[in-house]
Order: C-alpha cells, then structure tokens, then sequence
C-alpha cells in the first residue's frame, strides 16, 4: 500500500463479488417447478408471494399502501403459518412484514410458532422468523419505556400521564411474555443452541434484545426491503467506544447475568473463544453484560484473561520457555498497596491517571522483554482475536490496564505489522483515554512507523493519530516521526510532508507525479493533525502547494475532506484561511463543477468573510452556463443562488444577511 500506483485506482483493490439476486433466482426457480427449498407450498401463493416482493422491492411510500400490503399478505397466510414460514421464499417475505404487523396478526403468529420451539430454532428458515418475533415482540413491550425515558429528558413528569403507547396494554403484555418465554427457553437449551449453527443466533438476538443492544460495533443497521430508512440508528464504525442501549426492564437484565454465569461456569468456557459460533456469542455476551452488571463484566473478562487469553501456563513457540505472566489478582493488591501509602496531598482527581502511571512503570520494570517469537494464544486464533477487541471496548480502566500488560506490552511493534492483529493494536489505542497508559504504547511504536508503512496497516498510524488528539498528548513527537519515516525531516524536504502523507507513502528522488493515488488513511491521518493543537506546519506544507495541485487533492474523493478540517479546525487561524481562500482565486468554477470539489467548496465558502464570498460569487457568476454544464455545478447555482446574484449583488446580500439571521 506505501507504494504509489500508476492511476487514481486503489492498489490491489479487490474485486466485490456480485450480490445474488434473491428476487431473479426466486422467479427463475419458479419456471423450473421449484416453489424454493425448505417445505413446499402451491404454485399460486408462490407466484403471488413473488409479485408481493416485486412491489416492495420498487418502494411503498404512503404508510396506509404499505399498511393494507402487509396486512393483506398476512391474511393471506392463515392456516397455513408453519408451512409458509418453513418456506425459503414464504420465510424471506415473512421476515420483512412482521416489524410491520398488526398487533393481532403478530399474536397470531406467536401463538402458532410457539408449540413448536425446539423444531422451528434449528431450521435453517424458520429460526429468522422465531429471531424476528423476538425483535419486534421486545421492541414493542419496551416502547413506552424509550418514551418516558426522552420524556425525563425533554421536561417533567407531569407531561407521561398525556402521552400513551400506540399498542394496547394487552398487547404489550402479550409482547412481554412472549420475550421472557422465548429467552427463558433459549437459556434452558443453552448447552444444546451454543453449537447450533442456527439457534446460537437465536441466542445472539435474545441476549441483544434483554440488554437493551440496538447495534453491535461495526454493525450495519438492517435495511428492510420497503427502502425505509431507520431513523436514529446509523451503523456504528468498528473504532467507536461508545454503544447506545435502550432502556429495558430490569427482568430483562436478570436474564442476562443468568446466561453469563451459567457460559462462564462450564468446564469448556476456555475453549469458547476459538471456535467462531462460540467467539460471536461470547462477544454478544460481553456487549449485554456492559449494559446490565460492571462487576460481571470484569468478573468474565478476568476469567478469559487467566484462562483463555493468556493463561499462566501459556508456553512460548519460540523458545518454549514460560512467559514471565502477571497474575491479575496480585496485581491488584500491589495497586491497592500503592494507594494506601500515597501522600496525603495526592489529588483525588488525578488518582486513576496516577494508579495507571505506577502500574505500568512497575510493569516495564518487572517484565523481561519478550522474544520475538513469543505471543500469547489468544494472537494465534483469528475469533479469539476478535473477542480479545470485544474485551477492550467493554473494559473499564483497571481492567484494561490489565489486558495490556498480559498481551501487549513489549509486542505492539510484531503485532502492527502482521496483517490480522493490526487491528487488534488499533482498538487497544482507539479504548485508551488515560494519558499515563498511552504514552509507554506511543513510545513502543514511535520507531516502527517505517515497518508499518512498508507491510501497508497504516490504520494502525491512524488510530494513534486519533489518541494524540483525543488524549491531547505527543502530538508534536508524532509528527516529527511521521514526518521521519516518510523522508520529510531534511529542511528541503518538509514541503513536500503534506502530499507524502495523503500518499501515505515515502518520499523518492524521482518523484515528480502531477497526479497520484490518495490513501483514505492519509486522508484522514492529514484531517487529525490539523485539530492539533499546534498544526503550523501542516497549514503551511498545504499552503505551499502550487494552486493546481490544492484542486487536485479538493477534487478527489478522500482529499476533499481536507477542506473540511481545514476551514472548522479549531487551531487553524483566520489567517491561514484567508490565504487559502486567495490561493484558489480562479479555481472555483472548477471545484464547483466536480463531484467532491463542489462539496470541498462549500465548506470554503462557508469559511470565508462577506468580502470573500462576493470575490468568489464574481468569478463563478462571470461563467454561470458552465455550472449548469454539471449536476454538482446545478446545486451549487442552486444553494448559492447565483441567478439573484447576476441580477442583484445588493439582493443577495440582503438575502444571505437574512438567511444567517435565521
């Protein structure tokens, strides 16, 4: 990746495969007499269940159309439920309807679903529906909570009294039960559904459900085939470290401290974390548990740690030597110890960063460096991995201290360069907020940033970054060694420190490329140290760059944010932007005609004084036509309104006075 390639095209860009069609293959299967897999159902609810998707699939807008489809359909299934749900076709359409049930029609479908349990939850069709009424039937018992809930937080208690749930007391009743039947169930079967490829997710939803999980990192939120969009959940990206959770009864939570005691207190639980089906659910598990019992939550993170992750008697590839392994329970009476006889001027507030600071030194003290070869088994095994990032999102201070020192320390530089456990280091860094903890990483790294940039996890770069800047320290020490590793240290060199880094590659003597591949970690690593606090130098490497070159990098899809950070970053003086604004005198039109240079002008323009504004409005309304000549060109014409602008400068400043009044 730190090699440049000849176009703008991503280096070693791998080829997505092409989604199949569910809808094309369902009709094609028809043709051949197969009404899908799973049971079978006549030719013409087939047929009809394939209309039904069509139109989805085109889009139902008005919510009364979209409420006789479903209630039509449903209808349609009385009698015979088990057969259609056992269905491929009947089971996908069943899917998508149900969030969107009449209360009746969903206790119709509880009712018939729930003699026939322990069949429906490891079948590979009907589990989604048994998922799916779980979902909803939680969704909808614990809506009036979610109500008071932003009741407490708009105003008082007298305005619950006028507000209601649209579901009747009957149903939510009805909704409740059947949550706790179907958990209750699930736990009750728990040895028999963990290894079940189909009712382990069963077991996923029930946990995620109880705990009040709305998405888990990294999750998309599920688009309904109605192309309604779900307001209020967009996806969380994977380097969040923050979860919402809906407020859920505290029944609901009893239920996941039972599942998490009875998962821990099995002979096998230390194996758990290297299958895949166990891993998933042991995360799922530790994102529940966050939200229902800290104490629990240490209590299991503890146990993987002392078991599973990087037990005592864990023995080295290399040199089958044992490690020099910390026990977590000693560790903790040295901590305490330390406390106890501390100063008595030492700062209550300061405390957590203090306790952080003298573990750590006496870790670094009383470790032996490890050998090259030696990692703990939990770096061997892609789902423990994985579980071991699940383990750092959901852990409080003390424990994440402890997970560094038993994993990582002495071996951030082997693992950043290694094409799986690179992330591993990124969520170490994205869960760290204690100064004291961050600094021995950020040191351990400091003189591997060739090594990383050579093996191409530059997101590793990326996340430490972002820990200079949210924990405000080393930002200055991680510039001048990016600045080193992408040859841009020499005085004649650090003009160039700017475009190296969106390249995210090194400089080269023969460098002369006007256009060139942007790294979306350079992108973004560039965004960073402009909100440092001390981003001079950046400002100035980009302010340096021939205007031709400031519009290829605006007009391109990752360098177009460059603009944003530019113009809102907190430490980016008046001046610097007002420089920006005139180097780019007589490119306007040109950013405003481009996909992503139209959005990088706005924010330019945005930035700018009045004076600016009435500058950057002449030149772009001397060439209106050319703007139409462009959908992104139109739109800012449009947003602008460069029309009143020919016709009327003092109109339209009148107009923009009033619009920022508003």
């Amino acid at each position: 990746m730190g090699e440049e390639s000849n176009d703008n095209n991503p280096p070693h860009k791998r080829q997505k495969k092409k989604r199949k069609n569910f809808l094309k293959n369902a009709k094609k299967y028809a043709k051949k007499g197969q009404m899908g897999r799973g049971t079978q159902i006549p030719q013409d609810l087939y047929d009809y269940f394939v209309q039904i998707l069509e139109s989805i699939k085109q889009g139902v807008e008005d919510p009364d159309e979209r409420q006789a489809l479903v209630n039509n359909v449903l209808e349609r299934t009385k009698g015979e439920e088990l057969n259609i749900v056992g269905n491929q076709l009947g089971c996908r359409l069943i899917e998508l309807l149900l969030p969107y049930a009449t209360p009746e029609d969903l206790e119709r479908f509880i009712e018939v679903l729930s003699p026939e349990l322990r069949r429906l939850c490891s079948d590979n069709f009907t589990s989604h529906i048994i998922e799916t009424l779980l979902r909803v039937s939680c969704d909808r018992a614990t809506e009036y909570l979610q109500i008071l809930d932003q009741l407490d937080d708009e105003g008082p208690k007298k305005k619950r009294k006028k507000t209601k749930s649209k579901y009747t007391d009957e149903h939510i009743t009805a909704c409740h039960e059947f949550t706790l039947k179907i958990s209750k169930y699930v736990l009750n079967n728990l040895e028999d559904f963990v290894w079940d490829r189909y009712a382990n997710h069963i077991l996923r939803s029930a946990l995620k459900c109880l705990s009040g999980i709305v998405l888990l990192p990294g999750e998309k939120p599920k688009q309904n085939m109605f192309k309604q969009a779900k307001e209020g959940n967009p996806s969380i990206p994977p380097h969040s470290t923050e979860m919402k959770y809906r407020v859920v009864p505290d029944e609901y939570k009893e239920i996941v401290k039972e599942f998490a005691n009875r998962l821990s207190a099995w002979p096998q639980f230390k194996d758990l974390p290297y299958k895949n089906i166990t891993s998933a659910l042991l995360q799922v598990l530790l994102y529940a548990v966050k939200n229902t019992d800290k104490n629990l939550t240490k209590s299991l993170i503890k146990k993987l740690l002392n078991e599973s992750f990087a037990p005592e008697d864990w023995v080295s590839t290399g040199d089958d030597e044992k490690k020099d392994t910390m026990d977590i329970d000693s560790e903790e009476l040295k901590e305490e110890k330390k406390v106890e006889t501390a100063p008595e001027d030492w700062d209550s507030v300061g405390n957590d960063e203090k306790k952080a600071k003298i573990h750590i030194k006496e870790l670094n003290e009383e470790k032996k460096v490890e050998t090259s070869g030696s990692l703990p088994p939990v770096f061997e095994n892609e789902s423990a991995v994985r579980l071991l990032e699940a383990a750092l999102f959901v852990s409080k201070k003390k424990t994440y201290t402890q997970i560094y020192a038993r994993c990582f320390i002495h071996r951030l530089g082997r693992l950043s360069c290694m094409k799986m456990l690179n992330f591993t280091v990124q969520r170490l860094m994205d869960n760290c907020h204690i100064k004291e903890e961050f600094e021995p990483m950020f040191d351990e790294l400091a003189t591997k940033y060739d090594a990383i940039l050579a093996c191409g996890n530059t997101g590793v770069l990326v996340a430490i970054a972002k820990a200079c800047l949210r924990i405000k320290t080393k930002q200055m020490q991680f510039l001048q060694n990016l600045e080193k590793a992408l040859n841009c240290s020499e005085p004649d060199n650090q003009k160039h420190f700017a475009v190296q880094c969106l390249k995210m590659a090194p400089l080269r003597d023969n460098d002369t490329k006007k256009e060139y591949f942007i790294h979306i970690h350079g992108s973004v690593i560039l965004q960073t140290m402009l909100d440092f606090q001390r981003p001079a130098k950046v400002v100035s490497c980009l302010l340096e760059l021939p205007p031709e070159e400031l519009v290829y990098i605006l007009c391109d899809t990752k360098g177009s944010h460059v603009a944003d950070a530019f113009c809102k970053g907190q430490f980016v003086g008046a001046k610097a932007r007002d420089k920006l604004i005139w180097k780019l005198k007589g490119f306007y039109q040109t950013l405003a005609l481009s996909q992503h240079g139209s959005r990088a002008f706005e924010q330019i323009f945005e930035a700018a004084s009045m004076e600016q504004k009435i500058k950057i409005m002449s030149e772009i309304s001397d060439k209106s036509n050319l703007l139409n000549s462009t959908n992104y060109g139109r739109l800012i014409a449009a947003k602008l309104d460069v029309a009143t602008f020919k016709t009327s400068q003092k109109t339209w400043e009148n107009n923009r006075g009033t619009k920022k009044d508003e």
